[in-house]
């Protein structure tokens, strides 16, 4: 028996903390080699990094569904899209909202959205459509009913049964750019949002209001509300909130015909006629496309905790559950299977130290929610003592805290990206009677290796077995791991799953959807009735059925329709990553353009440069452009410069071509600048190439962004350097964010004007429009964000609230500015929380590098600069800058915590005798942590020289430099105690005055042209 002395230790030990954190939680820094620095670039190129590949090498070709499933047939009767059709939807929706293959050759930027993410299904289809609102919805679905086009819905396509993609040419209606929030009521807790709108962007806004969204998946930086209403997602938050079907209020949703159904309702009852809106949640978008959903929302827990345990069977497994709702009761909030299989794979993956010193067959974790943590964690900790004593749970693990939290999740959420480290997966989503759940697994895996199909070298064609899953709602997850897709496999599969399912009257979906994987497997979970009551269904509501192309009624004929033989999934997500959710990185696509084998572009005509697929990060360095069919690896870079003094002169190549003269080059002057509320600031975007077939190696192009800070100064007559309009200054805000989702505005966008505008708002203590919602998503409906960009997203709320302490602190003590200091204070330890969760995955290891930085070795340790002589080294360059500025906000928000507190802590005479506050435990602090800023300002210090080596932007490091030496002057103003660095720093800007002119002699040192616009 288990005494409480035996589990103690176990649960709160510092070697059981330090594990967990050493499972992708904060690594300390460790004097570990690393490779020396790059050399100096050369005189015609900015840097020396190696140029990457532009296309996927070694990625096999999916086969098209229409030669994997021959029975479907296209019907004829289904007319072929036209230039005259896409003409149609380039004048409804503008060019940004039509990706078109069918009258230009846009098939590379299609491929993307033909393919599903198992990378199992592949369509055909040459249109792309992306509306923007529900009347335009409304009018594609009216025209194609007219003119019997096929279409299928889908966002970023991460459904999982095959639903999201086109079978033949249906042409796509992707829902990305409807991603509004519409509003949120703070009493009710309702709220009403496009169907678009990423469910992590949903979470994260009711986050700062208190409120948590009832829904939590591991795609969920991908995935849209309106797809998860669609296909009624259920995820790892239903055991405590319930399902869609009673989480949602109302929705808007369009039929085939173009008819809107305007049922968003916001209120919890009403009982008038049919509850029509729960046909469309789970519908899959069989009798129509979800545009707008009203959603009742919770209020967030205030305290979560975490357990994690090995038990030596399914049995005690399922004690184990029996115990947690008996005892936890309603702070129950999760509790998940795995199976060894799963956590070993997780552990070869990553490499990480696992949560217990010992293996077990099975592991659960136990999520508890509540409103009181102390109570909330003495209840979790008396039941893992409990199952212990009893001798249900053989180990276990308590988490200390959200980072611990955190590390332990990720061995439940990390289960599916590691599934597919060795090619493919095979997926069930079934619901089971608890008691026979994990049986399947067992006997697929015997049925599995029967066939002599799972083995542990490649000339086998699966890896392994595996179980796991929500066994709160007796939701399993069954996944056969493969190194190829193989018939043989699906001939072992089906229908032996789903005759097994139906033997023990289970569900062969249980969140993921039928889709097409499942489409004709229905009958092995709904009887013949059902079947044809949902026939019925779909006839009334679609009584064309031409949304696919292989529908057996032709709208003419008359005879009767099929009605769900066409199911498709709606489940939606950004087109980021090449439509992959955030937890797997993009998958490269092979482009059809090819590289011409010699001559020269003609020189009078400017280039028009389009990205390549996949579409790549901004803060990737070197971009792969197409022109005229001819791809080049470019190296991106920017330079502030003086541009009434940029002198241009042609260079006798052509008419297009131009050189420039730069003036000296000077940083921007961060200090200095601050014009109003938005960014005073102008630009110019040059590219030069070198001719075709000039293969030596190195980048073929530099694509430049010259810039200047305070240009209203510069204007002549009203026009400013190179004929800019001074309208068109300080017009970013107006403009609105879908002007910046496309090379080059896109990439000046991040790299520029955001890191500037944001960065000016932290020094200078103003609010920023580039914290909302829509800013800090829509750029990047085309283009993946790295963590520099989420670093951003978080940090661009602190200026408001460094704005509001300003207006706070000067005041007299009186007990309204405590209420409000204390208010801003809950808000900085929010944020604070925000960029602890963002750190924990920044810092996770990589097969590549365990650490993101690391102390560096030096090749000559007499030619260390004092005071900083443990300099760092980073993964990359932009890793470096990334936490440059992590550690610069930092700096900022522990002295706005600090200088809050002793706000707090004034006495207030006029709320004698409670002179003193009385703070709640979340504001409870520890002040001396917040005090020990110098850390912060050494690190980055001792960051700036690998991070100036590496930058092809070195104005990007005057920010984080003068913020640590403002940090050094004002300990120094009072101790004398920063003399040395305030030396380190004076003399590192000589170093990056340097760095920039030689970037500016590069520049001067080619022909360039202004970027063609189409």
């Amino acid at each position: 028996m288990a005494s409480r002395s035996r589990i103690q230790p176990l649960l709160r030990s510092a070697a059981r903390r330090q594990s967990l954190l050493s499972a992708g939680g904060r690594h300390a820094l460790r004097p570990v080699s690393a490779p020396a620095a790059a050399a100096a670039a050369a005189a015609r190129y900015l840097t020396t990094t190696v140029v990457r590949p532009s296309k996927a090498d070694g990625l096999k070709e999916i086969k098209l569904t229409s030669a994997a499933y021959p029975d479907i047939k296209r019907d004829s009767r289904f007319a072929e899209v036209t230039d005259a059709h896409a003409a149609y939807f380039k004048d409804l929706l503008g060019p940004s909202g039509v990706v078109d293959g069918v009258t230009a050759d846009a098939m590379d930027d299609i491929a993307a959205f033909n393919e599903d993410w198992l990378r199992k299904y592949r369509g055909q289809s040459r249109l792309v459509l992306k509306p923007a609102s529900t009347d335009e919805v409304s009018k594609i679905l009216a025209y194609c009913n007219e003119q019997k086009l096929a279409v299928v819905p889908q966002g970023g396509n991460t459904g999982l049964v095959g639903g999201s993609v086109p079978v033949f040419d249906e042409i796509i209606i992707n829902m990305s750019r409807m991603s509004r929030i519409h509003s949120f009521d703070d009493v009710s807790g309702t709220l009403v949002v496009d169907a678009g709108v990423i469910l992590e962007v949903a979470d994260r806004y009711l986050a700062e209001r208190g409120y948590i969204f009832p829904l939590d998946l591991g795609a969920k930086g991908s995935c849209h509300v309106g797809g998860n209403v669609a296909t009624n997602a259920g995820g790892l938050r239903l055991l405590r909130y319930g399902s869609l079907h009673g989480n949602v209020l109302g929705l808007e949703a369009v039929l085939p015909d173009g008819t809107v159904v305007d049922d968003l309702c916001t209120l919890r009852k009403n009982n008038t006629g049919y509850d029509l809106k729960q046909l469309f949640i789970g519908g899959e978008g069989t009798i129509g496309i979800i545009t707008k959903v009203s959603i009742i929302c919770p209020q967030r827990s205030k305290a979560v905790n975490v357990a994690f345990f090995g038990l030596e069977s399914y049995e005690k497994a399922q004690q184990a559950f029996k115990a947690a709702k008996g005892q936890l009761g309603e702070i129950l909030s999760a509790f998940e299977l795995m199976d060894a299989r799963s956590q070993d794979l997780v552990h070869a993956v990553r490499q990480n130290k696992r949560p217990l010193e010992d293996e077990h067959p099975f592991y659960c974790l136990v999520e508890t929610s509540g409103s009181n943590g102390d109570h909330d964690y003495e209840k979790l900790e008396a039941f893992l003592e409990d199952v212990m004593s009893n001798e249900i749970v053989s180990d276990g693990v308590l988490a200390q805290d959200e980072t611990q939290s955190k590390a332990l999740w990720g061995w439940r959420e990390g289960i599916p990206e590691c599934l597919g480290h060795w090619g493919g997966t095979y997926k069930y989503d079934v619901s089971i009677p608890l008691k026979d759940l994990y049986k399947l697994v067992d006997d697929t895996k015997a049925k599995m290796e029967e066939a002599g199909l799972v083995g542990d070298t490649d000339d086998f064609p699966a890896v392994g077995v595996v179980g796991y899953g929500h066994m709160g709602d007796s939701n399993l997850h069954l996944n056969i791991a493969v190194r190829r897709y193989d018939k043989r496999i699906e001939k072992v599969l089906e229908p032996f799953v789903y005759e097994w399912i139906q033997e023990r009257q289970g569900s062969i979906s249980a969140e993921h959807g039928l889709g097409l994987a499942k489409k004709n497997f229905i009958g092995y979970s709904r009887n013949e009735t059902m079947v044809g009551l949902m026939k019925q269904i779909k006839n009334l509501y679609d009584p064309c059925d031409n949304e696919r192309p292989f529908c057996r009624k032709c709208m003419d004929s008359g005879r009767e329709c099929a009605g769900y033989e066409r199911e498709m999934v709606f489940i939606t997500a950004t087109i980021d990553d090449a439509g992959r959710c955030s937890s797997h990185p993009p998958r490269q696509v092979q482009s059809s353009s090819r590289r011409s084998g010699g001559g020269h572009r003609a020189e009078d005509i400017p280039p028009r440069l389009t990205p390549t697929e996949p579409l790549t990060p901004a803060w990737d360095d070197l971009v792969s452009l197409s022109d005229n069919d001819v791809v080049y690896a470019v190296q991106i870079a920017a330079l502030h410069t003086r541009l009434q003094s940029v002198a241009r002169r042609p260079d006798g190549q052509g008419q297009v071509k131009f050189r420039v003269a730069l003036p000296e080059y000077s940083p921007v002057d961060v200090e200095t600048w601050d014009n109003g509320s938005n960014t005073d600031l102008a630009a110019q975007t040059m590219v030069s190439l070198l001719p075709t077939g000039s293969d030596n190696g190195a980048p073929e192009g530099i694509c430049a962004f010259l810039f200047e800070q305070n240009t209203s100064s510069l204007v002549i007559n009203g026009i400013t350097p190179w004929g800019v309009p001074q309208e068109h200054l300080d017009v970013v805000e107006k403009m609105g964010p879908a002007h910046f989702r496309q090379f080059p505005v896109h990439h000046f966008f991040v790299r520029v004007y955001r890191s500037s505008a944001i960065t000016l708002a932290l020094l200078h203590r103003k609010a920023t429009f580039l914290a909302s919602v829509e800013w800090c998503t829509v750029p990047w409906e085309l283009h993946p964000k790295t963590p520099l960009d989420r670093l951003f997203d978080i940090i661009a709320i602190l200026p408001g609230i460094l704005a509001r302490a300003d207006r706070t602190t000067p005041f007299a003590a009186t007990l309204q500015r405590r209420l409000k200091a204390q208010e801003l204070l809950e808000g900085c330890l929010q944020l604070e929380r925000r960029l602890e969760e963002w750190e924990f995955f920044a810092r996770a290891p990589t097969a590549e590098h365990p650490y993101a930085y690391w102390i560096e070795d030096p090749d000559d340790p007499d030619a260390q600069q004092i005071p900083f002589s443990d300099n760092l080294a980073f993964r990359d360059g932009i890793s470096s800058v990334t936490f440059l500025y992590h550690w610069m906000a930092l700096l900022l928000l522990h002295r706005c915590i600090e200088t809050l507190h002793h706000t707090i802590f004034q006495p207030v005479i006029e709320d004698f005798p409670h002179m003193y506050p009385d703070l709640p435990p979340n504001l409870q602090i520890n002040l001396a942590r917040y005090q020990q800023r110098r850390d912060f300002a050494s690190r980055i210090c001792r960051a700036l020289d690998f991070a100036l080596s590496t930058s092809v932007q070195p104005d990007l490091l005057a920010a984080p430099l003068a913020v640590a030496l403002e940090y050094y002057r004002e300990i120094n103003a009072s101790s004398r105690d920063g003399e040395l660095e305030i030396m380190w720093c004076e003399n590192f800007k000589l170093r990056l005055r340097s760095k920039g002119q030689d970037i500016a002699n590069v520049i001067q040192s080619r022909s360039w042209a202004d970027i063609g616009r189409g």
